[in-house]
């Protein structure tokens, strides 16, 4: 960083004059060779991005705390901002500018990660074809996540969508996959937390978190996405997995339009600025498979619903920008049951097409089986007397939901989810079954870390419905 008035003054094609300051927003003199997003740094330390080029000078956004004034000299130090990144940068909690905060000293990094790359071109991306297994039989069954899909994981506050999350990335760094974990705009003590389950579960060393506390600088809140993004794009190109998860990006887009509003830009519907879409857009398309390595980034976004309102202006915007979303939604949560997904109001694009043929079966099945449950159970309200088929399906039904409830601490791989479904379908006339017991039997039976084949999960099934039958 150039802190030497006179080095500055020296430079004088790249230097501009401080004119005006407005909170955190630096008005320069005009300087025609400054490329949008440049790096610059004023005479007395700050450091800056510009973030807007008017005919009258630059719109600088701080990302320091030194105090800027009037009349003072700034420069531009690089032709983009970028990020500090290298292998060591796993494990740690940084800021948006790549400085530790988890109190474990010096980050040691080898190269430099541009903050606003842009995303794949068509050439160059591959078709979506492998599942990302969460190890969450709901969303692995029903909803699959497909490796390099962009993904928004929506509902309201305490309706899941964080221990979703977590249990996703949990699950993504055991099977060694680099997963970036960007908090916006959160308490310390929820960042506190986070870090906690990731020590306990022992995966740490496979994932960085960026993040930014509520209150704190509002340029850095703005920038976490992007820095979270290059993160993840260092390790994919070098031909590494990898999984960014977002949380959240309504508090994004509330940042971004109190920094539009400073900016006096134009605003539109719900105050938010015009080019609102566009900004989160082209950050999700930053996701997708390289042709030419066949590595992938995949990213999980998290954005709010309150009161479990899907038609609000973030909430339609960031459906129509991913691939799909699961719905997370209080009024299930308050019948116990969790992770309490919505299938209604869910769905994953292009899911399906990494399922297996017999998962796809198996899939629409119980797609199927769930649909006529809640049929017959909306019809218990007004009879009764239901038919031996309505029976079946009540008790089967319950059955279904029972199996797909799992704590946050609970993990299944694809083969178990199989085997325990199976079971239940299989079930010519459905009898009062534990699934507890089940779940508990197929996974001492058949670990998840096990190599298993078809005829591995057709004997396992089979054989324990032979013993439910006795």
């Amino acid at each position: 960083m150039v802190k030497d008035t006179n080095v500055i003054s020296r430079q004088k094609k790249l230097t501009a004059e401080v004119i005006a300051i407005r909170e955190c927003i630096v008005l320069t003199t005009p300087l025609t060779e400054a490329p949008i997003f440049a790096e610059v740094a004023f005479a007395g330390g700050a450091r800056g991005v510009v973030w807007q080029i008017d005919p009258d000078g630059l719109e600088i956004l701080l990302l320091s705390d030194q105090p800027v004034k009037a009349g003072e000299l700034v420069t531009i130090v690089s032709p983009e901002l970028s990020l500090p990144v290298g292998e060591n940068i796993l494990g740690r909690v940084i800021d948006p500018l790549g400085r530790p905060l988890d109190g474990q000293g010096y980050i040691k990094t080898s190269s430099q990660a541009p903050y606003f790359r842009s995303a794949p071109t068509f050439q160059q991306r591959d078709d979506l074809d492998e599942q990302l297994v969460t190890g969450v039989s709901y969303v692995d069954t029903l909803l699959p996540i497909v490796k390099g899909q962009r993904i928004a994981i929506m509902g309201d506050s305490k309706s899941g969508k964080t221990s979703f999350m977590t249990q996703a990335a949990i699950a993504q760094a055991r099977a060694g996959r680099v997963v970036v974990y960007v908090l916006v705009a959160k308490r310390r003590i929820e960042v506190n937390r986070l870090v906690e389950v990731f020590k306990a579960a022992k995966v740490m060393s496979q994932i960085t978190l960026v993040v930014t506390v509520a209150g704190e600088s509002l340029p850095l809140g703005v920038l976490a996405p992007y820095a979270g993004c290059a993160v993840g794009e260092y390790f994919w190109h070098q031909k590494k997995d990898v999984v960014v998860l977002y949380d959240d990006f309504s508090n994004l887009a509330k940042l971004y339009r109190e920094m539009s509003l400073l900016l006096r830009n134009n605003v539109g519907r719900e105050a938010y600025p015009g080019d609102m879409f566009h900004v989160q857009s082209a950050l999700l398309e930053r996701a997708g498979k390289l042709r030419e390595t066949g590595s992938s980034q995949t990213i999980l976004v998290a954005g709010s619903t309150p009161n479990n309102d899907l038609t609000s202006y973030q909430a339609t915007s960031l459906i129509s920008m991913t691939d799909g979303q699961i719905v997370f939604d209080t009024e299930v949560l308050h019948r116990g049951i969790s992770p309490a997904i919505n299938l209604n109001l869910s769905v994953s694009r292009i899911g399906g097409r990494s399922q297996s043929s017999a998962m796809q079966r198996l899939s629409a099945t119980v797609t199927q089986e769930l649909a006529n449950f809640h049929s017959a159970e909306e019809y218990t309200r007004f009879s009764d007397q239901m038919s031996e088929f309505a029976q079946r399906e009540i008790i089967l039904g319950k059955q279904l939901i029972e199996a797909f409830i799992q704590s946050s601490d609970e993990f299944y791989s694809l083969a178990q989810q199989r085997v325990i479904l199976e079971v239940i379908l299989r079930q010519e006339t459905p009898v009062k079954m534990n699934i507890a017991e089940l779940k508990e039997t197929v996974q001492k039976k058949l670990p998840g870390n096990k190599s298993v084949t078809e005829n591995d999960i057709s004997a396992l099934a089979g054989s324990l419905m032979k013993r439910r039958h006795k």
